[in-house]
């Protein structure tokens, strides 16, 4: 490589990794001030066929997770059960670990256009195998939608109500 040729790849080669750390995986921007009510409900990713259920309590149940794939993407081992949830902040960007019986699975946090996507990346980084789940249902399984929280409330203050 020529003199010209050095300075190009010195002045190049920090611009390029100064941008890529700008967006995560698949291009899309580190999701940020993420709050647990913004995770709760149902996610789930066609390509890999994993389902994660968060609910409010901080337990969660999952189907599919895939722990090893094969270099075009097939999945070959995966993991599921019930367990908990958490977020956490490693290297200043949010993360979602699942937790199911001694696995802990770390998602990454990430949006496009605002929306919230949920991502994890199966073996080696640099193969770019993993799956990203969409949200599927902003409730719980179990949470209590908004009409039942209403009606309770309403059972409680109701001055009609009278006991048998």
């Amino acid at each position: 490589m020529n003199r010209q040729a050095w300075k190009w790849a010195l002045i190049a080669a920090p611009v390029v990794l100064s941008v890529s750390a700008c967006v995560g995986w698949g291009g899309y921007p580190p999701a940020k001030n993420v709050h647990e009510s913004q995770l709760i409900g149902t996610w789930h990713a066609g390509k890999c066929d994993t389902t994660v259920t968060l609910d409010p309590d901080g337990s969660a149940s999952a189907a599919g997770i895939p722990t090893e794939m094969e270099l075009d993407g097939k999945v070959t081992q995966r993991v599921g059960g019930d367990g908990t949830w958490k977020v956490n902040e490693f290297g200043g960007e949010q993360q979602l670990d699942v937790i199911t019986g001694n696995e802990v699975t770390t998602f990454d946090l990430y949006r496009d256009k605002g929306r919230l996507l949920v991502a994890l990346t199966v073996g080696d980084p640099d193969s770019m195998n993993g799956c990203i789940l969409t949200r599927r249902s902003k409730t719980a399984a179990n949470a209590p939608t908004a009409v039942q929280q209403r009606s309770t409330a309403t059972i409680a203050i109701s001055p009609d109500h009278h006991r048998p």
